[in-house]
């Protein structure tokens, strides 16, 4: 019998908010964004990660870092353990500038998707779906990883793991099948390039 994921969530808007503040007077550490962030809420980290990739231009030298952090937190999420960050990306100095425009930004687009976001569908997160959920954001964050300097390579599989992130942020399952309709949009796209179309 599968048992019920309990998970500590506060709400996404007061982890924005007090990354704002972080940021008013300092630039902080990776660290300490995945401390402010990601201390009990996995997918509000997610949210931030991939708010940059939401759009068609490719942000070259920011997806392969993002992508890797991203499959390690949802592994984490998964595994109901804390997210973890390399020693070696610990320390590393981000603008607060950046962070700020960047919180900002995830916290318009949340306050604009909430209004439709509530929970229905569980089924969706339990069971086999939920290691299909962690499989398909995985793969989606190996794919926004990719240094390709092509458009929407970056928005394609970002707008997926958007999806799975407010999906489970609420848990709404409508989110879960949007994910998965945008998960054969990456997979028809990744193959026409690797075709060469």
């Amino acid at each position: 019998m599968t048992q019920k994921i309990t998970s500590k969530r506060a709400p996404i808007l007061e982890h924005l908010k007090d990354l704002e503040k972080k940021c008013k007077d300092q630039d902080p550490t990776l660290q300490e964004v995945f401390l402010t962030l990601g201390e009990d809420s996995h997918y509000a980290l997610i949210v931030f990660l991939i708010i940059p990739f939401l759009q068609p231009i490719p942000l070259m030298g920011l997806s392969t870092p993002f992508g890797i952090l991203i499959a390690m937190v949802a592994v984490f999420a998964f595994l109901e353990r804390p997210p973890f960050i390399p020693k070696r990306w610990q320390n590393k100095i981000v603008s607060g500038k950046t962070v700020s425009m960047i919180a900002e930004g995830a916290e318009k687009v949340f306050r604009k998707v909430s209004k439709i976001l509530h929970p229905r569908w569980d089924f969706l997160f339990y069971g086999p779906f939920r290691y299909l959920n962690t499989f398909l954001l995985c793969a989606n964050a190996i794919a926004l990883a990719l240094p390709l300097p092509i458009p929407f390579s970056n928005a394609i599989p970002a707008w997926m793991i958007f999806f799975q992130t407010l999906a489970h942020l609420e848990e709404d399952g409508l989110f879960i099948i949007l994910s998965y309709i945008q998960t054969i949009i990456a997979i028809v796209y990744f193959t026409l390039l690797a075709t060469g179309a």
